[in-house]
């Protein structure tokens, strides 16, 4: 009838709405799903395991799932390792009882990472490749986890109802798959950025700014004990220069390997730079020294592989002891000194920091503060005296080696053993040495004629020779002074030669080149004295001290001796014979033919007005 409501019309209508809203309530539950999910793995902070948990408990928690599992695929093996799981299998967070491994390819699992493709299972008793975990289950749910391609992992969820899983579950668990693949892909970046940022690319091992932060980190948070060993390897630089740097970057490596091998669980190792490695033990005194005494025994074993086979590396190692409340590179640092000591001791050797190490090192602080104010003011503290060189057939002085002295103001007499080597480990040698040779050659200048046909020799450090304008800065000292360069002897050790030895031995020939001859000191202590001889234009050999002090009683010293003066003989070299202090071994060297010889024995260094003295009553005589 006109103008009567459409009843039927509005009642269909109803019906369609009612019959669609649970279809909206699923929708937007899915939404809410997939929310939750990208809210967890948009979190860029965690690490990859930590994604895998929370999508196997947010599986379980909002897909009213009894249980989720998630495995990767084991680079290294092949196979299928499960990762993480919600469920029966880890009452406890972060756990999984009975962890199984897969084959590619067995089970229904494996059949999803062999194929790529989604198996849902609505009645696991008729599907052949069911293997139950930890009971059986009737139905299950497999979906693969996709990067570039290929199957990395796959989602898999197991049900006690029949014909559980849904093709709506299908589409949710495909999507969740599809994001953990993005994470996963994403946390791998960054942890190899991580790695990139705190790793050391040649060792694996922490780098310096990673060992710096873990260490202030452990001391921050310490109620005990820290300890820090500070490791070099022995002599590392002969193996780059006598096998390549390749060797040494794979001594490098190996090495890294075994002090990795050895750390106990709270362990940590870094390589700090060059040779040096540091190892972190949360320890006291007692076993950080006893497990520094292991590592010192178990670097010493032949290295094996390639270029290295066969090699034996000694290393000596630095203990210090850091409490909370200590700065990192503090105790670092005092672990770097006890190292040092270490060295000096004889190498192959654990030394611990203590208080007479910390008042060596303050000594040497003053005694570098003062030696640079010293020079500063061209003071004359520090000088030189002569120790006359003797020819033994004619039994007179044929020359000098000038030897540096201080008289210090505060601290009395420094011996060059101590302040030489303090001013190379701080960069001030090239100013000391430029000191000495002025005052040197200046003293040589004034004398004139009267020292005509004497040899002066003066020393070159290591780091003097490397440096680039230490030639032509000793020639232009020498012609200020108006010293001859016949008159002049440059006394080297083979450790010269370990750096950059083509700039070394360009240095060598340029002195050479100018007439100043050249005098390989401490011969029959270095590594390859010999082959030193036959390629550089050396005109001299001196006889290391401790051969001789050992002449007389010692074999082993008396066979030194003798061979090296008869080489010097074959090689046309002048030979002189260091340390001479008893009437007993200058008859020995005479006898044997070493034509020159110096030692206390002799005559001790004397500051130049003796020297001058001692020439001119010698000549009075003659």
């Amino acid at each position: 009838m006109a103008g009567e409501p459409h009843t039927e019309g509005a009642s269909n209508a109803e019906e369609a709405m009612l019959e669609s809203l649970p279809e909206l309530q699923r929708r937007v539950r899915d939404l809410r799903v997939l929310q939750d999910f990208s809210r967890t793995l948009l979190d860029h902070r965690r690490d990859i395991d930590d994604i895998l948990w929370d999508v196997a408990r947010l599986a379980v928690a909002r897909l009213d799932l009894e249980d989720c599992v998630i495995y990767l695929v084991d680079p290294e093996r092949g196979d299928l390792v499960q990762r993480a799981a919600h469920g029966p299998k880890n009452p406890r967070e972060r756990e999984i009882f009975n962890p199984i491994r897969l084959q590619i390819g067995r089970g229904i699992v494996g059949s999803v990472a062999a194929s790529g493709e989604v198996e849902l299972v609505r009645d696991t008793r008729s599907d052949m490749r069911y293997v139950p975990d930890d009971e059986i289950r009737l139905a299950e749910l497999a979906v693969p986890i996709f990067h570039d391609g290929r199957v990395i992992g796959v989602i898999d969820s197991e049900h006690s109802a029949l014909g559980f899983f849904t093709e709506w579950h299908r589409d949710l668990f495909v999507a969740i798959a599809a994001m953990t693949s993005s994470r996963i892909t994403a946390a791998q970046l960054e942890r190899q950025r991580l790695e990139l940022a705190t790793r050391d690319a040649l060792t694996g091992l922490l780098n310096r700014a990673e060992l710096f932060r873990v260490l202030q980190e452990r001391l921050d948070r310490s109620d005990g004990t820290v300890a820090v060993l500070f490791i070099d390897l022995d002599h590392f630089g002969v193996i780059n220069d006598s096998l390549s740097h390749l060797a040494g970057d794979e001594t490098l490596r190996s090495i890294g390997q075994r002090i990795h091998g050895l750390l106990p669980e709270d362990g940590v190792a870094a390589r700090l730079g060059g040779d040096e490695f540091v190892v972190l033990l949360d320890a006291d005194l007692a076993t950080a020294h006893a497990f520094a005494e292991k590592l010192v025994a178990d670097v010493v074993r032949p290295l094996r592989g390639g270029v290295i086979e066969g090699l034996h590396v000694s290393c000596s190692v630095g203990l210090a002891i850091g409490i909370c409340g200590l700065a990192a590179a503090d105790v670092i640092h005092q672990a770097d000194l006890a190292m040092y000591h270490a060295k000096r001791s004889g190498r192959a050797r654990v030394q611990v920091h203590d208080r007479a190490i910390a008042g060596a090192r303050r000594r040497e602080q003053q005694i570098v503060i003062d030696m640079v104010r010293a020079l500063e003011r061209r003071s004359n503290e520090i000088s030189v005296h002569f120790q006359p060189i003797y020819h033994l057939d004619r039994g007179r002085m044929v020359g000098a080696e000038s030897l540096a002295r201080w008289r210090h103001p505060d601290l009395g007499s420094i011996g060059p053993a101590e302040f030489i080597v303090a001013a190379e480990r701080t960069g001030n040698i090239r100013e000391l040495g430029r000191h000495l040779f002025q005052n040197v050659f200046d003293r040589i200048g004034s004398w004139g004629a009267e020292m005509e046909g004497y040899v002066f020799n003066v020393n070159v450090s290591p780091l003097q020779l490397q440096h680039e304008g230490f030639v032509k800065e000793l020639l232009d000292i020498l012609a200020g002074a108006g010293v001859d360069h016949g008159q002049v002897a440059c006394e080297l050790t083979e450790s010269a030669l370990l750096g950059d030895e083509v700039r070394a031995g360009k240095a060598l020939r340029e002195l050479a080149e100018a007439g100043i001859r050249l005098v390989l000191d401490d011969f029959g202590t270095g590594y390859a004295s010999l082959s030193t001889l036959l390629h550089h234009p050396f005109k001299g050999i001196k006889i290391d001290r401790q051969f001789v002090l050992g002449i007389k009683e010692d074999a082993a010293s008396r066979a030194v001796v003798r061979s090296v003066i008869a080489l010097s003989r074959d090689l046309g070299l002048d030979c002189t014979a260091e340390g001479v202090e008893r009437p007993e071994q200058l008859n020995m060297l005479r006898e044997f033919g070493c034509p020159l010889a110096q030692g206390r024995g002799l005559c001790d260094a004397i500051p130049p007005e003796a020297f001058l003295d001692r020439k001119r009553r010698e000549s009075h005589r003659t």
